[in-house]
Order: C-alpha cells, then sequence, then structure tokens
C-alpha cells in the first residue's frame, strides 16, 4: 500500500510570511488614519510650530477667531425688545435691542474706525432706536419699531451681509462692534430727562447744520457745531452737460421755463447759511431749497458751490449727507485725538446728558458724564 508522505515546512520561510502579514497589517492601518483625519483642520486649530509650506520655514499659526457670545454678556431677561421689519427678507423681526444695535452699527459706521467713535454712534443708534419707539414707530410699517432701510430707519446687516462684506475680518470685526455696543449697554442721550432724536450723518464738511434748516423742528440740542477734524473732508466734483442739465430741470420743475440760451444766468445760489450749505437756489422763473437742488442733481450735500465750463455745469460739494447731529467721521478725528465717546457725543449734540435707560422703558438716573462739556479745538499747524 503506498503511504503520502507530508512535506515538511521551512521555519524560517515561515517567519518571515508571519513578517510580512504584520508590516501589511501595520501599513494598511496606517493608511486608514491617514483617510479618515483631516490634517488641514489640525493644523488650523494647532497654536504650536507649523510648516509653512509655501515659505519652507517654520513659524506660528494662529486659530481663527471666533464672534463673542452677546448671550453670554446681557442678561437677556431684562433687555429691551423691539420689533424690527426687515425689509431685505420682507418680514417682521423681534430683536433683542443690543442685538438689534450691533447689526446697525455694523453697516452705519465703518469698522475701522477708532473705537471711541464706535461707542458714540452705539449710543446714539441706540437712542434713536428708542426714540423711534417712543414715537409711534416705523412710519413706513405700522406693525414695526423700526426697520432697516436706511431711507427710512437706520441700516442694518445681518450675519450673512457682514460676512459678504467683512470676508476674512468678518469675526475681527464683528467682535470689535459688538464690543462698543456692550461697553455702552442701555446708554441713551436725553434732553431735560426724555429721549433726543439723535440724528447722524458721514461727514459735515466741516460745520454741522442747525435742525430746522434741513427739518421741520428747531431742537434745541441739534445746533450746528464746527467739525474740524474730519479728513477726509469728503470733497466731490459733479460735472452734468448742459443737455442733461435742462432734461432734469424740465422734468421736475417744467414752470422753471430754462433753456439752452439762459441756463447760465438762470441758474444760481440765491442764499446759503451759516454753515455753508446751500439754502435756496433759482432756477429760471422757480426758486427751490438746497434740499431739493441736492436731490434733483444727485449730491452728496447741500454744501456745494456752482461753476460753469464749456461742457455745462460743476457743482463743488463738500460733506455727505442732512449735516445734521453727529458727524461719523468728525466723531472718528474727535477719537483719533484722544476725546472719548461721552466727549464726541456732548460736543455734537447740544446741552445733552447721557442717562442710562431700562428694559422698562423709563430712562434712569445719568450716567457719570466729564465735568467741562465744552471742547476746546485747537487749529493744527
Amino acid at each position: 500500500m503506498y503511504t503520502m508522505k507530508r512535506k515538511k515546512q521551512n521555519p524560517i520561510k515561515l517567519i518571515g510570511m508571519c513578517l510580512a502579514l504584520f508590516v501589511l497589517l501595520v501599513l494598511l492601518f496606517l493608511l486608514m488614519r491617514l483617510v479618515l483625519s483631516n490634517p488641514k483642520a489640525e493644523e488650523r486649530a494647532s497654536c504650536g510650530p507649523q510648516f509653512n509650506e509655501k515659505s519652507g520655514e517654520i513659524g506660528t499659526v494662529t486659530p481663527e477667531p471666533t464672534i463673542v457670545d452677546l448671550y453670554a454678556y446681557f442678561d437677556w431677561t431684562e433687555t429691551t425688545k423691539i420689533k424690527v421689519y426687515d425689509h431685505r427678507a420682507d418680514k417682521l423681526v423681534d430683536m433683542d435691542l443690543e442685538e438689534y444695535i450691533v447689526g446697525v452699527v455694523s453697516a452705519e459706521m465703518p469698522a475701522y474706525y477708532s473705537f471711541e467713535a464706535l461707542k458714540a454712534q452705539a449710543v446714539a443708534s441706540r437712542t434713536y432706536t428708542l426714540y423711534s419707539v417712543a414715537h409711534g414707530g416705523c412710519h413706513t410699517n405700522p406693525d414695526a419699531d423700526v426697520c432697516t432701510n436706511s431711507k427710512c430707519c437706520q441700516a442694518f446687516s445681518t450675519h450673512e451681509r457682514m460676512r459678504n462684506t467683512w470676508k476674512a475680518d468678518y469675526a475681527a470685526n464683528y467682535n470689535r462692534v459688538a464690543q462698543a455696543v456692550m461697553e455702552t449697554a442701555g446708554e441713551v442721550l436725553t434732553y431735560e430727562g426724555k429721549l433726543c432724536d439723535a440724528l447722524y450723518h458721514a461727514c459735515s464738511g466741516g460745520q454741522t447744520e442747525d435742525s430746522e434748516h434741513v427739518y421741520a423742528n428747531a431742537l434745541p440740542y441739534l445746533r450746528g457745531v464746527m467739525s474740524p477734524y474730519e479728513d477726509p473732508m469728503r470733497e466731490e466734483d459733479v460735472e452734468i452737460g448742459t443737455d442733461a442739465l435742462l432734461e432734469l430741470i424740465a422734468s421736475k420743475y417744467p414752470e422753471s421755463r430754462i433753456t439752452k440760451d439762459n441756463v447760465r444766468d438762470g441758474i444760481a445760489i440765491e442764499a446759503a447759511y451759516e454753515s455753508g450749505r446751500v439754502e435756496t437756489v433759482r432756477l429760471g422763473k422757480t426758486t427751490v431749497t438746497g434740499k431739493q437742488a441736492r436731490n434733483l442733481f444727485g449730491l452728496r450735500s447741500t454744501m456745494f458751490t456752482i461753476e460753469w465750463t464749456n461742457k455745462g455745469i460743476v457743482f463743488h460739494t463738500k460733506g455727505y449727507g442732512h449735516g445734521v447731529g453727529l458727524s461719523q467721521n468728525g466723531a472718528n478725528g474727535m477719537a483719533k485725538r484722544g476725546s472719548d465717546y461721552r466727549e464726541i457725543l456732548l460736543h455734537y449734540y447740544t446741552g445733552v446728558t447721557i442717562s442710562g435707560f431700562g428694559a422698562d422703558g423709563i430712562v434712569q438716573k445719568p450716567s457719570p458724564t466729564p465735568g467741562d462739556t465744552d471742547i476746546a479745538f485747537v487749529p493744527e499747524g
């Protein structure tokens, strides 16, 4: 009977196969870790030394900043609630006052302005908002206290708009604005114990304006004051050709009877205020206000002069906005020269007090204010 003999295994070869299998398993394990991990995220999160592929050097990578948590700063059960009409989304939104003010300051003032200027803007915007609430709310949206349309109430930025505008600087800029709002939380401007209509504008052109020269009422705290530290002064030249000029005037004021033959003699500034803003302009047989002329010709402000060229008319303008109340550019200039937000506000709003405003809608006792409210401006050499 034939018997098959079993072949003897080589022990060295068997050990080699086991080692090869072990190495394969280790490599497979490392490969899986590499696939499942996110080296770039780990690199961003680390504050330690990192290798810079572009420069070939080892440096420190700072983690991306996160926005401050307003809800961790305030006791939100005690804050004022307001109804805001978002004109872009066409909806009414319930918001906490201070959260809304962060969005307003973000939209109304450049985030790179001096920190004290941002704080002044926060107080002015908060006062403007509460004044609106106390006087019937938004005029174009009866269910709202305020709206996000700057032509009606105040401009406002959502987080999405902030991201789109600020891009990589979104977190840093938001935190800066939010800090300015938090440090002035609840502070408002009052005159004889009542909330002020805290109007403001981008740039005055060197001097702000009395309220009655722009709006209906003469308010004692909205008096024209010097604003010498505006930089830039926002000077702009607007040139309009003769034919286009005639079309503009005829479309709005046909009774002026302006023609090519009389246009140069028919258009002139008749009167101006002490600030330099135009009071009235003669358009042929019609007289319009400086405000009406600004709207008609698309000018930045009513602080303008007229010059004729061989092509048409040139309006030389200074400033940006109506010119009443706080000049944002001027506030930034004062802050750069050492003024704090209280000194800025007390300069631009005559005779006001910085007070506290409670969630119950009651103006509380005034906050401490500087002893000398008259700011002495020294012309720079």
